[in-house]
């Protein structure tokens, strides 16, 4: 991570708020902490986002750990959230880890100190989780790239089949010294260049690619065919 951590606190005891903050302080010194204490505070930050993680109580004056968990994952799913509290139960935890609760921490004296490592886990998984949806949305791209060039390359491959052959055909009828035979042998070598790409553009199971034009890359099929 690049960039302080931002957390959101929901917590409505003042006391415990200011442990929870001076013990994550001890672990990640730049840390920016937002407080919600009341219902309106937790609207508020719930519209807002922008959040890296969340930490709950589950004992709040205006609702209930899991509520809040239910209200925040849905509309930020990507933000994990700890729960710390001393006054759930077993069952709350099973139902708030169905809910998709990250972690639960018992609050407690001897638990505040374990808090900063769930958060670093917390961190750390959300960032391996990342990392995986990034590698499936790359597969999902070559796959369809395969497939375009797949299909692209059996529409092109029949005219192309033809062409080829009318200019072996042209070539072989025309006189050595013919003024148009090396115009015929110039389309005959660039109807053969055209075939080897698209059988390239058939065999395409990953992509590589090539500088062109303006600072951009393209596909370069022929470095992509075969690649395992």
């Amino acid at each position: 991570m690049n960039h302080p951590l931002r957390i959101l606190l929901i917590d409505d005891n003042p006391h415990d708020r200011t442990l929870v903050i001076r013990e994550l302080r001890r672990e990640f010194p730049d840390l920016h902490v937002d407080q919600v204490i009341d219902a309106k505070g937790f609207d508020r930050a719930l519209q807002t986002g922008g959040f890296d993680l969340v930490i709950t109580d589950y004992q709040l004056h205006w609702s209930d750990g899991l509520s809040v968990l239910r209200a925040f994952k849905p509309r930020h799913p990507g933000c994990p959230v700890i729960m710390f509290t001393g006054t759930g139960s077993e069952e709350v935890a099973v139902q708030a880890m169905k809910a998709g609760l990250d972690d639960y921490v018992l609050k407690s004296p001897k638990h505040f100190v374990r808090l900063p490592a769930a958060v670093r886990s917390a961190m750390e998984d959300i960032t391996e989780r990342r990392r995986a949806e990034d590698t499936e949305r790359e597969m999902e791209r070559v796959r369809v790239l395969a497939e375009t060039a797949g299909a692209a390359a059996h529409e092109i491959n029949q005219p192309l089949t033809v062409l080829v052959a009318l200019t072996e055909i042209m070539l072989m009828q025309a006189a050595p010294d013919a003024p148009q035979r090396s115009n015929l042998e110039a389309l005959y070598k660039a109807s053969e260049r055209i075939s080897r790409i698209v059988r390239n553009m058939e065999g395409v199971r990953q992509y590589a690619t090539k500088p062109y034009a303006g600072g951009i890359d393209i596909v370069d099929f022929e470095a992509s065919a075969g690649k395992p």
